[in-house]
């Protein structure tokens, strides 16, 4: 029945998304020029909303488990920062190109993953501690790169730091690929997520190469954030909020946990999405900031019901 629930609330977010924006349109009945803003613009973008959503909610369950953190999130170990420093650095070379952008955030993102690799074999707690100080580099780094950046990109560099799905420039096709892949790497390894969750001495009892399943997830979950943050730019509360939220419908189990996340990061940000090109159209609010107005209410509720 929850599945069934789960599934019905996502049919209806999806016509809900390819309903709203400046002019209502009924996806029902649409023809002409209805139809070309209908399935050419807002059908993409809502895809690429619940592909990100959903990438970054899977990056967030793992790095929980990874980190043995509950508070863990995609961004916690500097990638988004080292990605947006990249984006930047795109801009002061090329003003007007998004991909070269795109292409600075991948390379930043990825730059930041190699980073945070040198210090995985540390163990997990002196691994947060250096993606924490290595966050903070770079956002040194960001604010010195937008102190030099010239006045016409800075606009784009806000927009784009603050969360942006409308100057996405990565395939839809590629994005939905990359959530059915991460999907299908992460309920490959559930069983050794689960038994992790017991500890790292209970895991190697049974068999399983603690350190081994530690890097690859670090570099699946780095991966999945890396390009969920090149297609969106920073959208945060996604991949803390909703592994959360799914455990707490869904149980601890993973085989679980993960398809319930994978969606249910798509439908919140689909719906905060909707909402940005809405509440205040024609002009459109940074997704990233609604998400942030969603997730935190919904975090505080959740340690209210779940106060250990």
């Amino acid at each position: 029945m929850k599945w069934l629930l789960f599934g019905l609330t996502l049919l209806a977010v999806c016509v809900f998304g390819l309903a709203v924006g400046q002019q209502w349109i009924n996806p029902f009945d649409a023809s002409g020029q209805d139809a070309v803003i209908l399935w050419e613009l807002r059908l993409p973008r809502l895809l690429t909303a619940f592909a990100v959503g959903g990438l970054l909610a899977l990056a967030g369950a793992w790095f929980q488990v990874l980190l043995g953190n509950p508070l863990a999130e995609p961004y916690v170990l500097g990638v988004a920062g080292s990605a947006s420093a990249g984006a930047v650095s795109g801009l002061m070379l090329m003003p007007d190109s998004a991909w070269v952008m795109s292409i600075g955030a991948f390379i930043g993102a990825w730059v930041g993953i190699v980073c945070v690799m040198f210090f995985s074999h540390l163990g997990a707690n002196r691994m947060l501690l250096a993606g924490v100080v290595l966050a903070a580099f770079w956002s040194a780094v960001l604010a010195l790169l937008l102190a030099l950046l010239p006045e016409q990109g800075l606009f784009r560099a806000f927009s784009w730091m603050m969360g942006d799905l409308s100057h996405s420039d990565l395939p839809v096709s590629l994005l939905l690929l990359a959530w059915v892949v991460a999907l299908v790497c992460g309920l490959l390894l559930s069983r050794s997520l689960d038994v992790l969750l017991l500890g790292e001495r209970h895991a190697e009892a049974l068999g399983i190469d603690v350190k081994r399943l530690r890097q690859r997830l670090l570099l699946l979950a780095s991966a999945v954030t890396a390009l969920a943050v090149t297609a969106a730019g920073t959208i945060g509360f996604v991949g803390l909020v909703i592994p959360h939220l799914m455990r707490l419908l869904f149980g601890s189990l993973h085989r679980a946990v993960l398809p319930a996340s994978a969606i249910g990061g798509g439908v919140l940000l689909m719906l905060a999405d909707s909402a940005a090109r809405t509440v205040i159209a024609p002009a459109e609010l940074p997704v990233g900031i609604l998400t942030a107005i969603i997730g935190v209410p919904v975090f505080l509720f959740l340690l209210l019901r779940r106060p250990t």
